[in-house]
């Protein structure tokens, strides 16, 4: 078990440098100083739970500093069901795009893992909670092309609520095409690398098992569809460990679990792994 180190990862506790903003922990109710939760990777210095990062941190998390690089153009969702809630959904994207800088739930490009160049693809669960529409779907798409066109690795840090809502059928569509890429991409070689994250629900969680290997960081959850919904569904109240990655990796539907601060040692050590197999 050389390649894959499973002694057990201490959480360190980083101590408050400002009071000045505290946010509570979601699974220990413990307040906490958000600068040094920032420190810490966002993990609680308490009991060791994940809070969300944005694409931009995990990019910073998981790259060599000063490594990655965008590809393809931006592209954005277009309206085509004139879809309206409170606001219209075109007001809905321009709003996101301003505030928050991404054209779509999926920032994708080349980098350095540990020195191995890989293509790479983050959901933003900060745009719509990372929910695939038909934007996401092509970006997805266009990174297994070009990484089957460069002889390359793809690794996918999901991160995402489901298909969007506002986009209808054509949402659902990107389940069929994305899995389609990633097809012709292993029949041509390529390597797939998943790694789960808190939540990967709906089709993305259909498309992130099919990764030639599954990573997930502790406690994540992933599954058709969240807790909540499968218990209105099915009348009864689940296993409050029903849909968690470790269950899922006690079944073999998922092969690694770890925190996040094993997380780029780990991807590190695969494609390392892999780099030295396929030569």
């Amino acid at each position: 078990m050389g390649l894959f180190n499973k002694k057990k990862v201490v959480v360190p506790v980083i101590p408050a440098e400002s009071q000045d903003v505290r946010v509570r922990c979601t699974s220990c109710g413990r307040l906490i100083d958000y600068d040094a939760l920032k420190k810490n990777l966002k993990v609680c210095p308490h009991c060791g739970y994940h809070f969300r990062m944005s694409a931009a941190e995990r990019i910073a998390l998981l790259t060599d500093k000063g490594s990655f690089k965008e590809i393809g153009s931006p592209i954005s969702s277009v309206d085509s069901l004139h879809f309206r809630d409170t606001v219209s959904y075109a007001e809905r994207l321009k709003k996101l795009r301003d505030t928050i800088g991404l054209p779509n739930a999926v920032l994708t490009g080349t980098g350095k893992i540990d020195g191995v160049l890989t293509s790479i693809g983050v959901f933003a669960y900060e745009f719509l909670s990372g929910t695939l529409g038909s934007a996401t779907g092509e970006k997805l798409t266009e990174l297994f092309e070009f990484a089957g066109k460069n002889d390359l690795p793809a690794i996918v840090v999901f991160s995402s609520a489901g298909e969007r809502i506002q986009e209808g059928i054509y949402s659902l569509m990107q389940v069929a095409k994305v899995i389609q890429a990633i097809e012709d991409y292993k029949k041509n070689g390529g390597f797939f690398v998943s790694v789960i994250t808190n939540p990967v629900l709906g089709g993305p969680a259909v498309i992130a098992m099919g990764g030639d290997v599954i990573v997930a960081e502790a406690g994540s959850y992933v599954g058709v569809s969240g807790p909540r919904v499968s218990e209105q569904v099915m009348k009864r109240a689940l296993p409050k460990e029903a849909q968690k990655v470790e269950l899922l990796q006690n079944k073999g539907f998922v092969d690694i679990v770890v925190t996040r601060f094993q997380l780029k040692e780990t991807l590190g050590n695969i494609l390392k792994f892999y780099r030295r197999w396929s030569l």
